[in-house]
């Protein structure tokens, strides 16, 4: 029998495609905006692209980051996906700095400008910001496709699971803690990768 899993609708975009990633992995999938059924719910996926700013503000203040903090509490697996994840951290310096939903402690940070393409090589090729594409992430060797300008800066190094580098900066590629998960690349745009890594988190609440 498919594992029913909610499919949190936040306004903040990359739904469809999730959601048809999720069945393709065997899920039964309900997409839903409402913080009560949220609350009742035995899986979640928080998927989301975009910025912190006044939509992430009203998540987290609002009923539905009550609801996403009562699943995690009660140790449902949870899964956020690249702005999803993010928000589960304390704090953003994006759009001015916004607060996260404090599930774990650390902060989101920009990568730096300007970045040398090679490291150690200040006049070579430089990097643009957002971090646009497909990257390598380790120890798994695998691909997978990154959108985004800001990183997870953990307080708890050993929340990492995977990690990837981007220029100068190692940043967290995929977390976990419990129940609760979360990958800054899109495993829906990751191809057979990114499926893989969906079909372990519906199968074993795991990543």
């Amino acid at each position: 029998m498919p594992r029913e899993v909610i499919l949190v609708d936040s306004q903040l975009g990359n739904l469809d495609s999730v959601e048809h990633a999720l069945i393709q992995v065997g899920a039964s999938v309900i997409v839903t905006s409402d913080p009560d059924r949220v609350a009742t719910a035995r899986m979640v996926v928080f998927p989301g692209q975009g910025s912190f700013g006044p939509t992430t503000k009203e998540i987290v203040e609002g009923a539905m980051g009550a609801a996403l903090r009562m699943v995690i509490e009660r140790g449902d697996p949870f899964l956020g996906i690249c702005l999803g994840m993010q928000l589960l951290f304390d704090h953003s310096e994006e759009n001015g700095g916004h607060d996260g939903l404090r599930v774990l402690s650390g902060r989101v940070r920009r990568f730096p400008g300007d970045m040398p393409a090679v490291e150690g090589d200040p006049e070579g090729p430089r990097l643009k910001v957002p971090h646009v594409g497909w990257n390598d992430v380790q120890p798994t060797g695998e691909h997978f496709y990154f959108a985004h300008s800001y990183y997870i800066e953990p307080a708890d190094p050993s929340v990492v699971m995977w990690w990837c580098r981007y220029g100068s900066v190692e940043f967290p590629a995929t977390i976990a803690r419990g129940n609760i998960f979360g990958c800054q690349f899109h495993p829906e745009k990751s191809q057979w990768s990114g499926l893989r890594f969906l079909r372990s988190f519906i199968l074993g609440g795991r990543a």
